[in-house]
């Protein structure tokens, strides 16, 4: 009798597993057909455009603390950090998700950047907690969540679906606060996942060492508004309004201010090792290139032609980066159709489509011009040296000793 009953609940335990196990592929296919993708921008040697999205708004206040809401505050920290933005790097497009007090879709947001090519993406948020003495600023990034905190402040950004008409629709039935939906939507990971945690620890420092906030470091959880977009893309938590102190200082001008110039200056900071590191090769005359190179012959291969050389790991070798991807593309895709000594490599967590193999960078900077003409607007020149990526400086070096 004993045995039986033990068969009945191993049957029955089982049958509970396998039934949760389809329960959470479905939330998986649903997730999948839901949430299409939208394309991906390529990533050039430049940082162009940003959108900064602030949390929440209209009929969705967001977190709610004694004196304030969370659309209030996270809008006036936005509007200053565009602002910063603006005034400090002039070539840098901002875009806002939401510019005054309304209600906009989690999906729309991550549209917003994805149809206009983002290269970065910061939603800024504020925290709140049933214990008033919690306090501090973190900064998220898309991920599994590692503990219960972290699923609880996804849940409550994520319950902004609640204020959509057509949520269901939108997000295949998600539930906000259905901790499977979670575990589902954790199995998609951040494209550009490397990258994000570069931001999101810049900003924590910014926060930290010059605004002197507690550090509650970089977090990894589920947001929607994360989720859809296709660039390096943040959410950043200002701190807790049900934190009395804390709430006083975000609703100030002079936190609001510290807090601004905070994102601004680790997006600075990003954006300036970014461009460092993917820096175009200088446009030489044939008199610098006499200066720099002496007894190398300015070669006369016409405009027209792409020539190709062989590569050879001894020496530094020039190629033509087009096409940035988070995995490597089938052989058919459409955009590596006819494109010449087609190579790839890793960098920053990305792989990297490059065409054409020269000896020069004057060789490789007309195949660039070529690339371009074929649609690649993005396409610029990097080095090589072993298989390895180098510097530009660091090629002129090797071919100058």
């Amino acid at each position: 009798m004993v045995y039986s009953v033990q068969i009945y609940f191993q049957k029955a335990n089982t049958q509970r597993y396998l039934i949760e196990r389809w329960a959470m592929l479905f939330v998986v296919a649903l997730l999948l057909i839901s949430f299409p993708n939208e394309g991906m921008a390529q990533r050039g040697s430049k940082i162009r455009t940003v959108i900064i999205d602030p949390g929440h708004g209209g009929k969705d206040p967001g977190a709610v603390g004694k004196r304030s809401n969370e659309k209030d505050i996270v809008l006036d920290v936005a509007l200053r950090t565009g602002n910063y933005i603006k005034q400090y790097l002039p070539d840098v497009m901002v875009i806002y998700t939401r510019s005054k007090d309304e209600f906009v879709e989690l999906h729309r947001r991550a549209s917003i950047a994805n149809q206009n090519n983002a290269d970065v993406f910061i939603s800024i948020h504020c925290n709140s907690a049933r214990t008033a003495s919690v306090n501090g600023a973190e900064t998220f990034v898309m991920g599994d969540h590692r503990s219960q905190a972290n699923l609880e402040v996804a849940k409550l950004e994520n319950a902004a679906i609640l204020y959509e008409e057509n949520a269901d629709d939108e997000y295949g039935g998600f539930d906000p606060n259905s901790t499977a939906a979670y575990i589902a939507l954790s199995l998609y990971q951040s494209e550009y996942k490397n990258q994000s945690i570069q931001l999101a620890q810049k900003i924590q420092e910014q926060f930290t060492t010059r605004v002197g906030r507690k550090d509650r470091s970089v977090q990894q959880a589920g947001f929607l508004v994360l989720y859809r977009t296709t660039m390096p893309s943040v959410l950043v938590e200002l701190g807790f309004i049900s934190n009395p102190t804390e709430e006083a200082f975000l609703l100030s001008e002079e936190g609001q201010v510290y807090m601004a110039s905070a994102i601004y200056r680790a997006f600075k900071e990003f954006k300036l090792e970014y461009e460092r590191e993917n820096a175009l090769p200088p446009q030489l005359t044939a008199e610098q290139r006499a200066i720099l190179a002496p007894g190398v012959p300015v070669e006369k291969t016409p405009a027209t032609k792409t020539p190709v050389s062989k590569p050879k790991t001894h020496q530094v070798i020039y190629r033509v980066q087009f096409l940035t991807s988070p995995r490597e593309l089938a052989a058919t895709d459409q955009r590596l159709k006819n494109i010449s000594e087609l190579f790839f490599y890793e960098h920053n967590g990305l792989r990297k489509y490059t065409s054409g193999a020269f000896e020069s960078q004057q060789a490789a900077q007309r195949h660039q011009a070529a690339m371009k003409q074929k649609g690649f607007k993005d396409a610029f020149v990097v080095a090589f040296y072993q298989d390895k990526r180098i510097s530009n400086e660091e090629a002129l070096k090797l071919m100058n000793p």
